[in-house]
């Protein structure tokens, strides 16, 4: 395996677990390009290198693909980053394909997800009419493809698809397949409570 770049700065990818929560009051450089939330290097590896369209800023790693941070790990057959320049507002998106494994930590502990395809979105937006700004910005993380996430406190989802509004905090499905809840603190409790004596 070659390594095709090493990043300073985290590109897309690295932002499926940095926290990105304030509203900008103007267009700033989006998380796919800003530093991981601990700090330190994001580092992309392939086997059979990429294709880097500057112009576009578009950038793509072929075979075998691995992301690596503090945060989080990546790994996949294909990832397509893209991050273009807009006159209005900031989009970015990052697409993973192909075999892909995602762990990452958050304060439960390590979250393990598989799936045939993962696609990180983030957008600002501005609501105003020009020259105003009123800017909502947006961040979801969608798996699909057989998805399968266990999460650091061992409840596992089986749902297709798997979409993770990471701003709002809330995850959703259109399908519903299985939902396995422990009995960790927090989490549903699946026992039915005892019934109360009829009084007398």
């Amino acid at each position: 395996m070659r390594t095709i770049f090493i990043f300073c700065m985290a590109l897309g990818v690295a932002c499926f677990l940095a926290a990105q929560t304030n509203t900008p009051s103007e267009i700033s450089e989006s998380p796919a390009l800003a530093g991981t939330a601990g700090g330190g290097q994001t580092e992309i590896r392939s086997e059979k290198g990429g294709e880097f369209y500057l112009k576009l800023k578009t950038y793509i790693y072929r075979s075998n693909v691995r992301v690596d941070n503090s945060q989080m790990k990546l790994a996949c057959e294909l990832l397509t980053i893209e991050s273009p320049e807009l006159k209005e507002g900031k989009f970015n998106r990052a697409t993973a394909e192909t075999n892909v494994v995602i762990d990452w930590m958050d304060e439960n502990g390590t979250n393990h997800a598989t799936a045939d395809r993962a696609v990180y979105t983030y957008a600002i937006t501005n609501l105003a009419t020009l020259p105003e700004h009123r800017w909502q910005t947006n961040s979801l993380v969608v798996l699909s493809g057989n998805p399968f996430v266990t999460d650091g406190r061992g409840n596992t989802y089986k749902w297709d698809p798997i979409i993770w509004d990471r701003l709002n905090g809330v995850i959703s499905t259109t399908n519903m397949l299985e939902m396995k809840i422990t009995n960790a603190p927090g989490a549903f409790d699946n026992t039915m409570p005892k019934a109360k004596p009829a009084a007398k």
